[in-house]
């Protein structure tokens, strides 16, 4: 178990990364590209939402490690980056909780 100043620090680490997805916005766009790889246009369309505020949201996420993009040409595609998914997990991988959910829920 970790306490104190280390906890502290491993919060701050994993606060600022969440951040980065904590907006019904963004798990929108997680959802999305959860099925595939889009681009800008593609997002906005789904979501019935104005380009730039898409475009603010990617860059926050991807700022933040949540998803990779690729350019092509004038467009730029976006994917979700698997790592950060597994490092969601590690907040809680020390303790008894991520243990008895892993037992619970891998059966």
């Amino acid at each position: 178990m970790v306490t104190g100043g280390r906890l502290k620090e491993k919060a701050k680490l994993f606060a600022k990364k969440y951040r980065g997805i904590a907006h019904p916005h963004r798990l929108a766009i997680i959802y999305l590209l959860a099925n595939d790889p889009m681009w800008v246009r593609d997002i906005v369309d789904h979501l019935n939402l104005p380009e730039n505020l898409i475009a603010h949201h990617l860059k926050q996420m991807y700022l933040s490690g949540w998803v990779l993009k690729t350019r092509e040409g004038r467009n730029v595609t976006y994917r979700l980056n698997d790592k950060a998914f597994f490092e969601f997990n590690r907040f809680l991988s020390d303790t008894p909780f991520d243990r008895q959910v892993l037992s619970k829920y891998s059966k």
